[in-house]
């Protein structure tokens, strides 16, 4: 896609204009053309220019007036304005007005669009700028009544006109003019005063005191708009000698004529007032943006400490968690060794058992090889065989009592590994075996247990949670039902189930562990407290409050949820739901389903 072509506006209506047209149209030049002064004005905000071509004479306010009310206007301040001239008055009064360029009328146009080019070199700034903002002519309100020296203006006194001339005069400046009623508007001067950029007060008027509105004007304008506008100039009309111009300042005009000033001169103090309140505005303007920018600046350094701050910030933080996953370990495998603690007894119980059973069984073998000897020596062939087939038989029993004493050893090498902070894939049903094997001697032969496993049995986790979580819990439902009085009327157990949830209430796509007792149940309160460090119910040396706290800490690392609720056994009933779906490995909730083949 091509870049647009610059566009030039033409102001005037003559033969040299249209020539000049055509030939910057040829020249790859958009043009747009226009009769007059006023209407280049009003077309500004339609048509931005990169460039302004005029005439000097034109119908009722000449090219160089145009171009002393462009200067004003930041927006069009660095607007390019050529002159199309022949006359060396012309030229010099063009060069004070703000002129750019004299070219002659007589030119080729491929020359005027050398020098269009020349000065658009590099300017890329006014079109862009008037397309963002709306040209703007300065405003002048005047303010007068009838009996008025301004109100006929500079006709003579006897010579009334419906319209003050004074108006007619300040339209060919290219002034936009308000004729204002001081009596109406004095009372409420902010609905119009910030729309104004110069007030022009008739003193000469007895119809009103021009010097109380000058003053109350004058206090408006540095009260309410002093911080937000730059304040609206005033110019006196009329205060007449030296003391009437004195009374005039000290009620706050910025500048001062009287009744006998020239048409020329009056234009020249509105213009000078008019160019004061673009100067002011631009000052204020730039003032804005500079604290705007050092505001940026001083926004950009904040980030920047505040970047450093957060950076330190998070390598401390990086820091102390990593110091709180290693005490959280070291948390895990203490409740570990803690629990193990608490099956010492249990389990050297299940070691004497099978190795009493072992040491009978080899006296008893020993003897019968003996009598065996004995018998073959005698030449029994019948005794060998029975006593042989008899030592077989308590060999067999042997092996029995060892396969199980092999088989606690395997469970607590499993349940006492290191590495259980890794993601692997679990067998459940395997695991809560092995569990309910190291607890054989607590759940003793009193209590039943019933096992109910309808989720697939493979479930990538930590094996911490089986070996920690659901150890804890069984091992609290058991010491619930121990310390039921005997005469309850009812048989001891617990129900331990796996499912997969499919309900609507947040756990769809979870793997469930539900561990349900008919103990004596936990109450509301207690609920809330369970998962408390160094809470517990037990009484003083036999809990120590860490292991739900330490289950509640590992089903967090899956990302799940741990709730105790009533069973409907009567009991407590905790259920663990460990999210089935895969996420980011990275965060340590990782926990699919796999179905086994």
């Amino acid at each position: 896609m091509s870049a647009r072509r610059p566009l030039v506006l033409l102001v005037g209506q003559s033969e040299t204009t249209d020539r000049f047209s055509a030939g910057l149209v040829g020249h790859g030049y958009e043009v747009k053309m226009v009769a007059d002064a006023e209407a280049a004005l009003d077309s500004l905000d339609q048509w931005p220019p990169a460039i302004l071509i005029t005439e000097f004479s034109l119908p009722g306010m000449t090219g160089c007036k145009m171009s002393r009310q462009l200067r004003l206007n930041r927006l069009t301040r660095s607007l390019p304005i050529i002159m199309l001239t022949d006359d060396e008055p012309m030229i010099c009064e063009a060069f004070r007005s703000g002129i750019d360029v004299c070219v002659s009328r007589k030119a080729d146009p491929a020359f005027l669009a050398v020098r269009i080019e020349t000065l658009l070199r590099g300017l890329k700034i006014t079109a862009q700028a008037m397309m963002r903002e709306r040209f703007r002519r300065p405003t002048v309100a005047i303010a007068t009544m009838n009996d008025g020296w301004l109100q006929h203006w500079p006709a003579q006194p006897g010579q009334k006109k419906a319209t003050p001339p004074v108006i007619e005069l300040l339209r060919g400046e290219g002034v936009d003019t308000i004729l204002l009623d001081p009596s109406a508007l004095a009372g409420a001067p902010d609905f119009w005063l910030p729309a104004v950029d110069c007030v022009m007060v008739d003193l000469s008027s007895r119809a009103f005191d021009g010097l109380a509105f000058c003053r109350m004007l004058d206090r408006q304008r540095y009260t309410a708009f002093a911080t937000t506008l730059t304040p609206p100039r005033l110019l006196g009309f009329g205060g007449d000698g030296e003391a009437g111009a004195i009374a005039a300042y000290e009620a706050g005009v910025d500048d001062c004529v009287g009744t006998s000033v020239s048409s020329e001169l009056l234009l020249l103090h509105v213009r000078s007032l008019l160019y004061r309140k673009a100067i002011l505005d631009e000052s204020l303007r730039s003032e804005a943006e500079r604290a705007a920018r050092d505001a940026a600046m001083e926004g950009a350094r904040a980030k920047t400490v505040l970047a450093d701050a957060l950076e330190q910030a998070n390598d401390e933080l990086g820091s102390a968690n990593r110091k709180l996953i290693e005490a959280q370990t070291r948390l895990v495998q203490s409740a570990k060794m803690a629990s193990l603690g608490e099956l010492v007894a249990g389990i050297a119980h299940e070691f004497n058992n099978p190795l009493a059973f072992v040491i009978a069984h080899e006296t008893t073998v020993s003897r019968t090889l003996e009598g065996a000897l004995s018998a073959l020596d005698s030449g029994d062939v019948e005794g060998v065989r029975a006593l042989l087939e008899k030592g077989r038989d308590r060999l067999a029993s042997t092996s029995i009592g060892l396969g199980r004493m092999r088989d606690l050893v395997s469970s607590l090498r499993r349940f006492s590994r290191l590495d259980q902070g890794a993601f692997e894939d679990i067998d459940m049903p395997d695991a809560i075996n092995t569990v309910l094997a190291l607890l054989s001697p607590k759940l003793s032969e009193n209590i039943r247990v019933d096992l109910a496993f309808d989720a697939p049995p493979v479930l990538r986790c930590q094996a911490a949670l089986v070996h920690q979580v659901v150890m804890n819990i069984i091992s609290n439902a058991a010491d619930a039902l121990l310390s039921l009085p005997e005469s309850a009327q009812r048989v001891p157990l617990i129900n331990i189930s796996t499912a997969l949830s499919d309900e609507e209430d947040g756990t769809a796509g979870h793997y469930l562990i539900s561990i349900c007792d008919n103990g004596p149940g936990i109450s509301p309160f207690m609920r809330e407290r369970v998962f408390e460090p160094f809470f517990t119910t037990k009484p003083v040396g036999e809990g120590t409050g860490l292991g739900l706290a330490t289950a509640y800490g590992i089903v967090q690392a899956h990302g799940g949820t741990i709730e105790v609720s009533k069973s409907s056994m009567g009991g407590a009933c905790f259920t663990v739901a460990i999210p089935c779906v895969p996420v980011d490995t990275t965060e340590g909730t990782f926990c699919p389903v796999e179905e086994l083949p």
